[in-house]
């Protein structure tokens, strides 16, 4: 991207195609659907593919994209529409479509859409071959878990989607399995396929059990040998993670007729030949370098000679990437991408920014512009740079601000994934008498959760698509409660009336929970979870 004016200057960290491994038959087709009819993945929300975040990112490294409002948006592979029912939620003028080649599980999907009355989302079951031009454009496309486990001439095809069915300011998602770290994992499935070569008649289901039950009689009889477990404990920390995961994921990943990983490079390429550019990867350390101690970044630099593709390709090598979450757009939006690790200061200025959930808050005394952005950061809201200057002025009267150093700061924080970039504002509005209430779209989303059988097929998940657990039939009572605005003391007393909360300790004991502690934890959650609003 070209450097801006004075006002709006740049912002750095400091201050072939794939050869094909076989072509997709109707059986294959086929397979893969009785697979996923067989044994149901639980259709949850990714954080990186929420499209504020999308939006985030993709401003940062350059692109102009399309307002969320408004927008369109088209998952492939969307299961029970897991990942983008609470998206519409949120964005109730955003439209959404999920397509799956799973019968069962669009059909489930859309009783669970109707249930919550959500009017601007759609399940379709499609092939994705059989997309094209007719089927429309869209501003953010997500492709989560898909693109390793399809056939090659499916792969291309997503990603011809990803430049065919994009916007001319569009932002695809896709993630995919990686070279070299994957290496690692790809014996565990090695072992499993090999077990269970002569059990074909077995369930999936079964088949995944027993494939477990070998890795675990492995694990044991490595660990009996002192120089197996002196010289090869990775390996033993890596079966052990895969046992570890639920069956429902080892079934897919490594069970599955296809699970192809690829080196990034690879990737790259077969996005280019398909029409696309490549942005950067969701997590920033992958694309970035100068965020790493000069040695290594100097060594980076070196070996890349100016390809930004093979500086993220030696990132891999030296950091073992077993999984890649790349962003693309339309090949006619290559000159807009920054290549040169800045990021516009006007830019930074517009976007908000929220604490990544996963990760613990750095902090730094010695400097009173970064020691302001965590106190900024430990509120837990969103947030922007104005926030920041705003808490300096008004706790450091006098102080000359630097915002360069705070916008540094944040684009620092941003590519270690400590904050999480927006392209909108977060609201977490609280509790007021008389005021703040409950919009009913909010209702139906949980009533379906906690009554109906939503919960066995999706998991909840807030406005920044971050999975949580957090409802039960007292959430939804109070939720009834707050259709129109009272006071918190009318809240207490009903619930006081119509509510029994009990808990146990540790040892045991079972107690009862007071009326106004449940009320406040309630409130608590209703406002992290952005549903009280003002009237």
């Amino acid at each position: 991207m070209k450097k801006g004016t004075k006002k709006n200057k740049q912002i750095s960290t400091k201050s072939s195609a794939t050869p094909v491994k076989g072509v997709q038959t109707d059986s294959d087709s086929v397979n893969v659907k009785e697979t996923y009819e067989e044994v149901v993945y639980s259709s949850k929300a990714f954080a990186n593919t929420s499209i504020a975040s999308l939006a985030g990112r993709a401003k940062i490294m350059g692109l102009q994209t399309a307002p969320l409002k408004g927008a369109k948006v088209l998952e492939l592979g969307c299961s029970f529409g897991g990942n983008i029912i609470s998206q519409a939620l949120y964005h109730p003028d955003t439209q959404f479509v999920g397509v799956d080649l799973s019968s069962t599980q669009i059909k489930q999907g859309m009783e669970i859409i109707e249930s919550m009355n959500l009017t601007n989302i759609r399940l379709e079951e499609k092939n994705i071959l059989d997309i094209d031009e007719s089927f429309g454009t869209f501003d953010y496309i997500i492709v989560h878990g898909i693109w390793s486990w399809v056939p090659d001439i499916v792969k291309d095809k997503i990603l011809n989607i990803c430049n065919v069915n994009l916007s001319d300011h569009g932002v695809a998602y896709v993630s995919y399995n990686t070279y070299p770290g994957w290496k690692r994992l790809e014996q565990f499935r090695d072992i499993m396929l090999y077990s269970t070569k002569d059990k074909q008649d077995m369930s999936l289901a079964d088949r995944t059990v027993y494939g477990k039950e070998v890795l675990q009689l492995l694990g044991q009889t490595m660990n009996m040998d002192h120089n197996v477990r002196e010289n090869q404990g990775y390996k033993i920390r890596n079966l052990e993670t895969v046992l570890g995961a639920n069956n429902y994921y080892v079934a897919h990943e490594y069970f599955e007729i296809f699970n192809d990983p690829v080196y990034f490079h690879e990737f790259a390429d077969r996005a280019v030949k398909q029409g696309c550019a490549y942005i950067g990867d969701c997590a920033m350390t992958l694309s970035y370098a100068t965020w790493l101690p000069d040695g290594i970044k100097d060594n980076i630099i070196r070996l890349a000679d100016g390809d930004y593709i093979a500086k993220e390709q030696y990132i891999d090598y030296i950091y073992d990437t077993q999984f890649r979450c790349s962003l693309l757009t339309k090949g006619s939006n290559e000159p807009m991408i920054s290549r040169n690790e800045e990021a516009n200061t006007n830019t930074l200025r517009q976007l908000h920014f929220r604490t990544n959930e996963s990760s613990t808050t750095p902090n730094d005394e010695t400097n009173t512009f970064y020691h302001a952005v965590k106190a900024v950061m430990d509120r837990g809201e969103s947030f922007t740079a104005q926030d920041v200057v705003d808490y300096l002025a008004q706790t450091y009267p006098g102080l000359a601000i630097d915002e360069g150093a705070i916008l540094s700061r944040l684009f620092y924080l941003t590519i270690v994934n400590k904050l999480r970039p927006l392209d909108e504002f977060v609201p977490f509005t609280a509790f007021e008498d008389n005021i703040t209430y409950v919009p009913e779209r909010f209702t139906n989303y949980v009533a379906a959760l906690v009554e109906g059988t939503a919960n066995t097929y999706i998991a909840p998940a807030n406005m920044l698509n971050e999975s949580h657990n957090n409802f039960d039939v007292g959430v939804l009572y109070v939720m009834r409660l707050l259709a129109t605005p009272m006071t918190k003391r009318e809240l207490v007393e009903k619930v006081g009336v119509d509510l029994t909360v009990t808990r146990k300790t540790k040892d045991g004991f079972e107690y009862r929970v007071s009326a106004e502690q449940y009320v406040d934890e309630v409130l608590a959650t209703l406002r992290n979870f952005s549903y009280l609003v003002r009237q």
